[in-house]
């Protein structure tokens, strides 16, 4: 989650050249090559053969969890608000908690829909410092609010089914050929839109953050997130990413010499709460 939480500084910087789809591209583009020798590497230790089904499945995993989760991530915060995309992301562990049970034998219980809840409320904190933005409700930021929300149901499907692949191949395949799935679409929209030029304009250090979100931000969390849905199953590992702007508060200390208020620091506590509720196990 901490390299996750990277991500995001990262793309505010590069969000002043680049549009977001181009953005997205390189994020999942670098991703994708950082992968390459692991997945070759696998696959020669233990050849997998796919059905053309699998592959399929994959394929259109690719296209939901990464295009489109990417497409709505980025399309909604232009339409909508940093902080209405900061809280309405991060409500993935509350649809993966009640979508898990209907889509897969993943197990639902009152408490891990509290902790989900509870967690959210710990985000908005974080997010809004304790006062709700009245953003997240005025008419002209509805549709991007309402992108968003389709992003992280759109994310939180994604993941529920890729358990599924997950048991099957390991953590490393299904990563790999998702990623590259999603990563061919994305080029194939950023070719159609003629957003190519923005890489000629693109400084060295714009290229250095490119690879850094690439490699530590996607390429390497991602595998290990899986990693755990084949462990901990779906809405215990999910719940984790409700540390992602705890990590963000951390960051923005570090790097950013922000101070969090008295509000960003109790929603903390209740992200971290939230978490262990959780992540008992078995509920009581």
């Amino acid at each position: 989650m901490l390299c996750l939480a990277t991500v995001f500084p990262a793309t505010k910087w590069l969000s002043r050249g680049l549009s977001p789809l181009t953005i997205s591209l390189l994020r999942y583009g670098f991703g994708v090559l950082a992968l390459v020798p692991w997945y070759t590497r696998e696959t020669r230790r233990r050849p997998i053969r796919l059905s053309a089904g699998d592959a399929a499945a994959l394929a259109g995993l690719g296209v939901l969890g990464v295009a489109l989760f990417s497409y709505c991530l980025t399309t909604g915060v232009k339409m909508s608000t940093a902080v209405s995309a900061s809280l309405l992301t991060n409500c993935q562990p509350i649809f993966t908690t009640l979508l898990a049970p209907l889509i897969i034998d993943e197990e639902f219980t009152p408490l891990r829909l509290a902790g989900a809840m509870a967690g959210l409320a710990g985000v908005g904190l974080i997010v809004t410092g304790g006062r709700l933005d009245a953003a997240l409700f005025r008419q002209e930021y509805f549709l991007g609010n309402l992108v968003l929300t389709g992003g992280a149901v759109a994310i939180s499907i994604y993941t529920i089914l890729l358990k599924r692949y997950v048991t099957r191949f390991g953590s490393l395949l299904p990563t790999f050929l998702t990623m590259l799935a999603g990563s061919l679409l994305l080029a194939a929209a950023v070719s159609a839109s003629g957003l190519w030029r923005e890489l000629v304009s693109l400084s060295p250090a714009g290229w250095l953050l490119a690879v850094f979100i690439g490699v530590v931000g996607t390429a390497l969390p991602y595998p290990l997130f899986n990693l755990a849905l084949r462990t901990y199953g779906v809405v215990r590992s999910v719940g984790y990413k409700l540390l992602i702007p705890v990590f963000g508060i951390l960051l923005g200390f570090v790097l950013l010499a922000e101070r969090p208020t008295l509000p960003t620091l109790a929603g903390a506590a209740v992200v971290v709460g939230a978490v262990l509720l959780i992540q008992r196990y078995p509920a009581s």
